[in-house]
């Protein structure tokens, strides 16, 4: 939330929060929309290989000052895109809820996680193929506010990969290199933010 004085504005979008303050900005996405999914297909091969470094003992530990088991953050960096999917194949309301439900008791182990995320990603793949407006101009109802495709793609797009260089973060901690560790270039364009953790408690 920005506020200023009595008035304030929710902050999920930029654009709202450059109205609220008077200044300029442009909410069309950096990247065009044939980019963003394949930087999403990278982002989510690239979580597979990790979740397959992190030790089984350690699934069920707490990353840092978060009070989220890392079980459950390996499986939200692929529920977000399966929400994507729910929301533009069946046109379902994209809610914060649907992004966020409880971690589904089966997906117990390493191999249960990264079997769930080639699911979603191949999905992912077959709803791109067949889909024909590859401009994304359509508008996607959403708790956030109406919203062109494109622009729900790059969140689609960006948030795992916030989570996925958390993963990074995670194994360097544990003194594992992370195998084909993304790069600034690889995730250049995506407005993520600088920081790869949020050191707030939680």
């Amino acid at each position: 939330m920005v506020s200023r004085g009595s008035d304030w504005v929710f902050g999920q979008m930029l654009k709202d929060v450059a109205a609220f303050l008077g200044v300029s900005y442009n909410p069309t996405p950096e990247l065009p929309p044939q980019e963003l999914i394949d930087r999403l297909d990278m982002v989510m091969s690239a979580a597979q290989r990790y979740i397959s470094q992190i030790p089984a003992a350690k699934l069920d530990e707490h990353l840092r000052n978060r009070k989220r088991p890392i079980r459950a953050l390996c499986y939200h960096i692929f529920r977000l895109e399966e929400a994507f999917l729910e929301v533009v194949e069946d046109g379902i309301y994209l809610t914060y809820d649907i992004m966020a439900p409880p971690l589904p008791p089966h997906l117990r182990t390493n191999a249960d996680l990264i079997a769930y995320g080639r699911q979603v990603q191949q999905r992912l793949r077959q709803w791109w193929a067949g889909f024909e407006n590859k401009q994304c101009t359509q508008e996607i109802d959403s708790y956030y506010g109406k919203q062109p495709l494109h622009n729900v793609l790059e969140r689609h797009t960006w948030h795992p990969a916030q989570h996925v260089r958390q993963l990074m973060m995670l194994l360097q901690e544990n003194g594992i290199e992370p195998h084909g560790a993304l790069t600034d270039a690889d995730l250049a364009g995506l407005p993520l933010p600088k920081k790869v953790w949020d050191d707030e408690a939680a």
